[in-house]
């Protein structure tokens, strides 16, 4: 539906703005991050198919007094994108605008989900720089939370942002960049959706690719002792660190001219890999042993050298396999060493119960400084580390003990705690973490002065306002 011609919203009734909306709106229905451990009822979820909408849904929510959150697929493993007032879902907010393949840029809507992006991209011969573990969200929440990739001259996703329109709290449209509005793109591009709805992204490509795997298990003191050079043995390398084995499985990858060989079996991947750890963890959480034989299971099967080569996007995301807990820190490239080797005596030295250390490999990938305002890598050569707790079957595990002794050591290495992911940080810790936090805030309060789009999230760690940590958790 296009704007109806001389409407003006402002002298809209109530009644009619309703009635605009009605075929786009769902009232009090659950909405649940994709690992199922936030949940919220939202008095009214609204899906607008066009901008107008958005202009709607904004008008509406000012006059009513309510917050609005605008959310993704909701793949953040927190309650970022939750709340009890408006959410605004970008699912029909998901096209391409314009490709320049000479320029190497694309401009997408926010809603547009990675997997979206890969295919049309590939019909212009056209890829993504750099990509995270997965691609089932958002380009609009990728950019809006910092998320990264891996390699130490490559910096997180959102700094392949060249420009970003923007509807704001008041109705406006602004388009920013590094030149126009710098401040208001710089608090953007990692601001939580708490500066305006992004409406479309200007983002910087580059021509299609294939990626060449190589991945060599080595001992933890190994590869302690040869760090430096691990981490620069490729464009793009990350680890995988099975602590009960004390194994790393070092991932290199390059862009490569070799043919596709994409590698891997339906017996290792799927029936070991995937269905028989799964059955030995839901043992777990009653008989201990079967935990331990299911993480050697899974270290066994990535205890020899193997390669692949394939597109870019199926070579950097991986399989996340079973629901989670999960948390993530970066911090600084210097206090990799460390940090990993105080993490190495916490697994092995307190926590007893095999089912309390970490299931899976811990994950440790890298990424460049940037000036990004609220960027983990802001200023910076990072190192990211996180670590997962499955849920076999969607049954839960325990994990508390194991993420609040990762999280202060984690802290104790200078960590940024990633955006997207639950945490305990607050206003004043992230005044010392970010030089830039108090100009953020600055630019929150001119864009945003009434907090329309400032939801529970942004109210406790960002205003400092006593919200319970646990207000969505999901209880079972």
């Amino acid at each position: 539906m296009s704007s109806p011609a001389n409407l003006d919203l402002h002298e809209t009734s109530l009644d009619k703005l309703y009635e605009i909306l009605l075929p786009v709106t769902t009232s009090k229905a659950a909405f649940a991050n994709w690992a199922k451990t936030f949940v919220c009822t939202p008095l009214a979820i609204f899906e607008p198919r066009n901008e107008y909408q958005c202009e709607v849904i904004l008008e509406l929510a000012r006059r009513e007094g309510k917050v609005v959150r605008v959310a993704g697929v909701g793949h953040s493993p927190s309650d970022l994108a939750c709340t009890n007032e408006f959410m605004l879902r970008t699912t029909y907010l998901n096209r391409v605008l314009m490709v320049d393949e000479e320029k190497r840029r694309v401009i997408v809507q926010g809603g547009i989900t990675l997997h979206h992006l890969h295919n049309a991209l590939a019909q212009h011969n056209l890829a993504m720089i750099n990509l995270g573990s997965i691609s089932d969200q958002t380009l609009a929440g990728i950019v809006t939370t910092a998320s990264h990739g891996t390699g130490i001259d490559y910096g997180v996703m959102s700094t392949q942002v060249i420009s970003i329109i923007l509807l704001l709290a008041d109705g406006s449209r602004v388009y920013c960049s590094r030149k126009e509005q710098p401040d208001l793109f710089l608090a953007t591009v990692c601001g939580l959706g708490s500066t305006g709805l992004i409406l479309r992204i200007e983002l910087e490509v580059e021509p299609s690719f294939h990626l060449k795997e190589v991945l060599e298990p080595r001992r933890f003191e190994d590869t302690m002792s040869n760090l430096q050079q691990i981490v620069r043995s490729a464009e793009h390398t990350r680890m995988f660190w099975f602590p009960a084995s004390d194994i790393v499985c070092v991932s290199m990858l390059n862009r490569t001219h070799e043919a596709k060989r994409p590698g891997g079996t339906w017996f290792y991947d799927s029936f070991l890999g995937y269905h028989l750890v799964q059955l030995l963890l839901f043992l777990g959480i009653r008989f201990r042993v079967f935990n331990t034989w299911a993480v050697f299971l899974a270290s066994w099967l990535v205890s020899t050298n193997s390669s692949r080569v394939d597109d870019s996007y199926r070579v950097f995301n991986v399989d996340c396999r079973y629901l989670q807990h999960t948390t993530e820190w970066a911090i600084p490239y210097e206090n990799t060493e460390p940090c990993l080797r105080e993490l190495h005596k916490y697994f092995h030295e307190v926590l007893v119960d095999p089912r309390e250390r970490p299931h899976f490999p811990i994950e440790i990938r890298f990424s460049a400084p940037d000036d990004i305002w609220l960027s983990p890598s802001h200023n910076q050569q990072t190192c990211w580390i996180g670590i997962v707790q499955y849920k076999p079957y969607s049954f839960n595990v325990p994990y508390k003990r194991l993420f609040e002794g990762f999280e202060n050591i984690l802290s104790k290495h200078k960590g940024r705690p990633h955006w997207a992911k639950a945490h305990k940080v607050g206003p004043e810790e992230f005044k010392n973490l970010y030089p830039h936090f108090r100009d953020f805030l600055q630019v929150l309060h001119t864009v945003d002065p009434k907090g329309l789009f400032r939801n529970e999230y942004m109210q406790r760690h960002f205003l400092g306002q006593p919200v319970d940590r646990r207000v969505f958790k999901q209880r079972k």
